[in-house]
Parts: C-alpha cells; structure tokens; sequence
C-alpha cells in the first residue's frame, strides 16, 4: 500500500486530496495546524490514516512530521503540498507581518515539505512531489502582491525541484488551478461567485491522475480552471 503525507489536509484540496486517495487506498499521512479537524477527518475515512498537528512553516515541525509518517507508515511514496493562505488589499495596506506570513505558508511551508519529503525519497531513487499552486503562480493580479509572490516563488521552486530530481527517479507535479470554492474564500469575502468556482474534488481528482500516471510518464504541470476562465 503506498505512503502519502498531505499538507493542509484539514480542510479544501488538501481535505478533498485525502478523500480521493483514500479511495484509491493510499495510506496517509495527514498534517495541518487544527487538530479536531484531522480526527474528524480520519473519522471520515475510516482508515488508519496518521494524524500530525504541525505548522509548515516551522522547520522542527516538519522534521518531526515526515520522520513520524516513516516511523508509523513505512517510506514516502509521494508528498501534496495543500497547505497555503492568502490575503488581498492595495500593498500599501499590506502589512510585513502579513506579508511574511503568506511568504511562510506559500514559499517557505512548500520548501520545508518538499525538502524533508526528499530526504527519505532520494536514497531509495522513487517518489513524486505535487505542489498545490495557482493560476496566480503565472498571471498578476492586482491587490495580491504578496500572495501572488509567494504562489510565483513556489511556482519557481517546483520548476526547480523537477530538474533536480527527475533524474534521481523522483517526479516532480505542479498544479495550478483557478479559483477553487473552498473555506480560503471566507476569510477573503468579495472575490468571485463561488458558485462559479472549481470545486476541490476536482484538483484532487487531478492530484490522483498525477499521482498514477504510468512509472514511464511525469505529469510536470497540470492547469486548471473554472468553465468561464479566469473569475
């Protein structure tokens, strides 16, 4: 049975990718900050899924987390980076405490992910990585200077991360959805109709096809958007 830690699976795709892959019968390894919301969803599933509270932009957490899904689960199949925030306003609003914390989730929690993941996958030359992007990783949009800098960022490191492995038996997904009708979007009111959005099923539905693409085939970047485009 194959090993996937998810980031951010406490709720939207990281929550939706833990559901399509436990239907898929993966083991996982389910980490995000609330710690009801992770037993509430290894209720759900109804498997013997691993539970780690942990912040992913703390360094020691996510040490611990990865050694932990080794420890309970066995070696690292593949790792999904879900976790991230966002905040939008005129940058000259922006705060350097915000700024820095969308840095933090984004950039750095996708860094820290990635690179613990790879410590257990390299020696034994197999894993895959999916990043959990945006659209705003390639398209500017006003008022979102910071969240569009760290989507651009982790776009970068992805694209990075994929040179630098895929020859070391490791692929490397990012993916890069459009707006996605998720809780992201209650802490940002305003944006567009969520009833016009993608729903997280189908980025996890994507996250799943990356994942199983034959042994001789990398899915390098997956684009997805709502049928009217760019909300």
């Amino acid at each position: 049975m194959k090993v996937c830690l998810i980031t951010g699976a406490s709720r939207g795709i990281g929550r939706a990718t833990a559901l399509a892959l436990t239907e898929a019968g993966w083991r996982l390894s389910l980490v995000a900050r609330s710690r009801d919301a992770l037993v509430e969803l290894v209720r759900e599933t109804d498997c013997e899924h691993l539970a780690t509270v942990a912040d992913v932009t703390s360094e020691a957490d996510m040490v611990r987390a990865v050694r932990a899904t080794v420890a309970e689960l066995g070696p690292l199949d593949a790792a999904v980076c879900a976790a991230g925030i966002g905040a939008f306003g005129p940058t000259t609003d922006v705060s350097l405490e915000d700024w820095n914390a969308q840095i933090a989730a984004n950039l750095s929690g996708t860094f820290l992910t990635c690179r613990e993941a790879l410590k257990d996958m390299l020696p034994r030359k197999r894993g895959h990585l999916v990043t959990i992007l945006s659209v705003a990783s390639k398209v500017a949009f006003p008022y979102s200077a910071a969240y569009v800098a760290s989507k651009w960022g982790a776009y970068g490191l992805t694209k990075s991360l994929a040179e630098e492995v895929r020859r070391e038996g490791i692929r490397v997904t990012a993916v890069l959805p459009g707006s996605v009708d998720t809780p992201f979007w209650d802490a940002n009111p305003g944006g567009p109709p969520r009833d016009e959005m993608l729903r997280p099923q189908a980025v996890a539905a994507a996250v799943r096809y990356a994942l199983e693409a034959p042994a001789d085939a990398s899915v390098d970047e997956i684009h997805l958007m709502p049928p009217r485009g760019i909300l």
